[in-house]
């Protein structure tokens, strides 16, 4: 630490003191959340102001203010100190400790576990917080390990199952209207997207983040989400933008005195020099940053550029020592084995053996790399297209089971009639056929003007959907079949936004088409047994037997995407676009009624409104 550093901590220090009885009745209103986040080394030295009157107090009062000590020490980077506490924390549970402590310290239990690249034991530890939160309805400490669990999972590179953690997470921050929570879930997303190699959208989530840390003041938060855009930024190789970003983090971390964040920061610009191909000063700053205390999984990155860049420099026994220094880290990190991370190894080494002149075994070390690459990421992908396989089964068991239906049918139409061939025989034959004939004209002439007064009665004239009344006595009657009460029911409500404008803009006759061409996208769109029909004006409502949560929700996505995409154009020829809102509920035991099931949906598609429009989502408990 240099004197200047140190003189301002000494101040620091000494305008925190504050008498003990004052100081550990501070402590008494539990947590320090908002002052660590604004201040999290200021609160830092306050908390340690307090460590000579820790026997002083209760066993309470202590676990409170090692959680408070273990948060602030996670903010400044010093995850040994962060690991320790959260350790001594766990010593002092017993059967007596509230169960808001013991959650939020699985919390940190699952965080610590994950800066050793236990994923495993991470996600025990907040699975663990998840099931204690929800029971005791902690919901901003739920969230708060939604989301520390979805960010676990990206790491894990289970990208699917993070989205959905994210998903769930983001509604329930958003109907406790936590700011805070939202941002963390935005730059959560980042990272995920990020890792997902989906760059623009990343720093879209980040920039999100960033203005509302900005808002709130939090100095940790802001320097983390501008780190996350210049990563992003890095990994999308727009290197000045990179650079631009990590020197302002740089600036922005300045007021922590920690080597472990200028570790970070040396990381990300010697990263950042090298993939450039600016290999002299990379290694110089790559080199600063291994004399630094990192953090493991990093150093194996650190040692993979510095490899490549020794290569591109010629030395090659140098660069041998730094690949062969990599591989022993990946080798006592066993859940990074086999992971994209640990696969760009073997990549290195096939540059080496190229620049060498090995062109046989350069062939052969990327021809494995790339093997194995395009396995992790079918791996990644088997749970969804299981899940599409699954779906597409039971999909087909319906349609054979519809047929078997309709032989049935036939075959029994067949006998009837056979029937009464064999009781007209005989001297009653012709006027039997006389009779037959004219009862089945008058049957078909009835027939038709039934199916015409029934289409009438209805159906909607204008899209040609099933109107209000049939469809909510439809979904009335499939929610009264026994055989539904069994299985799986969605339902879905879609409103054009901002229809009115589109009046507006381009008279009702182009309204008109709109609203038809909707219902037409919508029918293409679902499936031949869903059911959709045209509530109101501008808003129509989806019916989709045997379709979950998950299922309904890609749909849903499916249906947003085919309206957003499809070009409208005037008598004028003005050409425009349209989007919808779109929200949805599924049923479950506790919503058996139709009313409820759609007044969920409803609240859902409000929920959707109030979030800019053009957005799917599903309804929770929480929204009730």
């Amino acid at each position: 630490m240099n004197f200047k550093v140190f003189i301002v901590s000494l101040m620091a220090i000494c305008c925190l003191v504050v008498p003990i009885s004052e100081a550990q009745s501070s402590l008494n209103t539990v947590t320090m959340d908002d002052d660590i986040r604004r201040e999290p080394w200021l609160t830092y030295q306050k908390l340690l102001t307090l460590e000579k009157t820790f026997s002083a107090m209760n066993i309470e009062q202590q676990l409170w203010w090692l959680l408070n000590k273990a948060q602030s020490e996670h903010l400044l980077y010093f995850f040994g100190e962060f690991k320790n506490t959260v350790a001594d924390a766990q010593q002092l549970v017993d059967q007596e400790t509230p169960i808001e402590i013991i959650s939020r310290l699985n919390v940190y239990a699952g965080i610590a576990a994950r800066l050793n690249v236990e994923y495993a034991k991470s996600e025990h530890y907040l699975t663990k917080a998840l099931r204690q939160a929800r029971e005791k309805n902690l919901n901003q400490l739920y969230v708060q390990g939604k989301l520390e669990l979805a960010y676990t999972h990206g790491l894990n590179e289970l990208f699917e199952t993070s989205l959905i953690d994210l998903q769930e997470a983001y509604l329930q921050a958003f109907a406790l209207e936590d700011h805070f929570l939202v941002a963390a879930i935005n730059e959560t997303y980042g990272a995920i997207y990020g890792y997902m190699r989906e760059y623009e959208k990343s720093i879209t989530y980040y920039e999100k983040a960033l203005d509302t840390y900005e808002q709130l003041g939090y100095r940790a938060h802001i320097a983390e989400a501008i780190y996350g855009i210049a990563a992003s930024y890095r990994y999308w190789q727009k290197y000045d933008l990179a650079i631009e970003y990590f020197e302002l983090y740089q600036k922005k971390m300045l007021y922590v005195p920690n080597v472990e964040i200028t570790f970070h920061g040396a990381y990300a610009l010697g990263m950042t020099l090298a993939e450039r191909g600016f290999c002299e000063r990379a290694l110089f700053v790559i080199e600063q940053a291994l004399s630094l205390k990192g953090i493991i999984d990093y150093n194996a990155e650190l040692y993979k550029r510095q490899a490549s860049c020794l290569i591109a420099l010629n030395e090659f026994d140098k660069a041998e020592i730094a690949i062969n220094k990599a591989i022993g880290i990946f080798d006592s990190l066993p859940e990074l084995l086999g992971t994209t991370w640990h696969l760009e190894v073997f990549k290195v080494l096939s540059e080496l053996a190229y620049a060498q002149g090995d062109f046989g075994l350069a062939y052969e070390l990327m021809t494995d790399y790339y093997k194995k690459y395009t396995q992790v990421l079918i791996d990644n992908s088997a749970s969804r297209l299981l899940q599409v396989r699954a779906t597409m089964g039971v999909e087909r068991q319906n349609i054979e089971l519809s047929l078997l239906q309709q032989r049935d049918k036939v075959q029994q139409l067949k006998i009837e009639q056979q029937q009464q061939q064999n009781i007209h025989q005989g001297y009653l034959m012709f006027f039997g056929i006389f009779l037959s004939l004219v009862s089945m004209g008058a049957f078909i002439l009835q027939r038709r003007n039934t199916k015409k007064v029934m289409a009438l009665s209805i159906r909607d004239s204008l899209s040609g959907l099933y109107n209000r009344r049939y469809i909510f006595e439809y979904l009335r009657k499939i929610l009264n079949a026994k055989s539904t009460k069994e299985s799986k029911l969605s339902v879905l409500l879609l409103d054009i936004d901002d229809f009115k404008v589109i009046n507006d803009n381009y008279g009702h006759p182009v309204g008109d088409e709109v609203i038809k061409k909707v219902a037409e996208i919508g029918q293409m769109t679902l499936r031949n047994e869903d059911v959709m029909g045209r509530i109101g004006g501008e808003e129509f409502l989806c019916i989709l037997p045997r379709i979950d949560e998950s299922q309904c929700e890609a749909i849903a996505e499916r249906l947003l995407g085919n309206i957003s995409q499809h070009q409208f154009i005037t008598d004028q020829q003005q050409a425009f676009y349209i989007t919808v809102s779109v929200g949805f509920s599924s049923l479950n035991k506790s919503t058996l009624d139709e009313k409820e099931l759609y007044v969920q949906a409803d609240k859902a598609l409000y929920s959707s409104k109030n979030q800019g429009k053009n957005c799917v989502t599903m309804y929770i408990d929480s929204m009730g």
